[in-house]
């Protein structure tokens, strides 16, 4: 029943193409990052499967169809998951790990949320392509006070107690958390549940507005409900979007997603 969600990477040479970046021959820090980097920017994350109540499936071969053949996105379960597969392929030493999102809360929510973890020579590392603006654009060490500037934010890694740490942003006025999670390796079958309901219980967030990101080279974009939102190169400028056609017409020009219209 659950072998399709081990099943092997379809195309790794057509994966790397999507994401417009050449296959290296040393796992490193710096082609982590690269990897990371150009995923954020090729492959959006975008939740239009869940709005219009399609099941959204976490088999390989099917998140491949959908992110590398037919030019979509995904959200976390699908975009890390594809991710993980990927960099095994290139030889990392890659596995998932469970994590919730505490950025705007103010109580310790549930697990609904993936990551991805990646071991290098010198340590963990922290690896996220599928939770949008807040995400780092590179991965972060998994190790107490560890921060690192990445496209001109600071992220800091900090252990939160014996099985759990919390990746942090700096903003203008401090630090802000956002998300936390544990490194005890994962395995797919166990996203199955939490997919389920994220991608349809009435209380999850992805079923009660369209929510699409995507990084730019000198920044990020964003469409959530009907707010569209450009950060780049320090300019923040935001859109209210009036009419059907110009949403549409957004998410297949900003977020590349190609006959976008055709998929409600």
């Amino acid at each position: 029943m659950y072998e399709e969600l081990y099943r092997p990477l379809p195309d790794e040479e057509a994966y790397l193409k999507r994401l417009n970046i050449q296959k290296k021959a040393v796992c490193d820090e710096e082609y982590l990052d690269a990897l990371i980097a150009a995923h954020q920017r090729e492959i959006p994350f975008e939740n239009l499967d869940v709005m219009r109540k399609r099941a959204v499936s976490l088999a390989v071969e099917q998140v491949f169809e959908k992110v590398v053949r037919q030019r979509r996105g995904g959200y976390c379960f699908e975009l890390n998951s594809l991710f993980c597969h990927l960099l095994k392929c290139l030889g990392f030493e890659a596995f998932a790990c469970r994590s919730r999102i505490l950025r705007g809360k103010d109580y310790v929510p549930p697990v609904l949320h993936r990551g991805n973890l990646v071991r290098l020579n010198d340590g963990l590392y922290y690896c996220d392509v599928g939770y949008g603006g807040p995400q780092p654009g590179a991965s972060v060490k998994v190790e107490e006070g560890y921060e690192k500037e990445i496209a001109g934010r600071i992220f800091r890694m900090n252990k939160a107690d014996e099985y759990w740490w919390t990746l942090s942003r700096r903003l203008d006025d401090g630090w802000e958390e956002v998300m936390q999670f544990t490194t005890m390796p994962q395995t797919e079958v166990d996203f199955v549940p939490i997919n389920v309901y994220c991608s349809t219980h009435p209380d999850s967030v992805f079923v009660q507005r369209y929510m699409l990101n995507r990084r730019l080279e000198n920044g990020s974009i964003s469409l959530i409900g009907d707010l569209f939102s450009r950060t780049e190169n320090g300019i923040h400028t935001e859109e209210k979007v009036t009419s059907r056609e110009r949403f549409w017409e957004l998410v297949e020009k900003e977020f590349k997603i190609p006959g976008a219209a055709a998929l409600v």
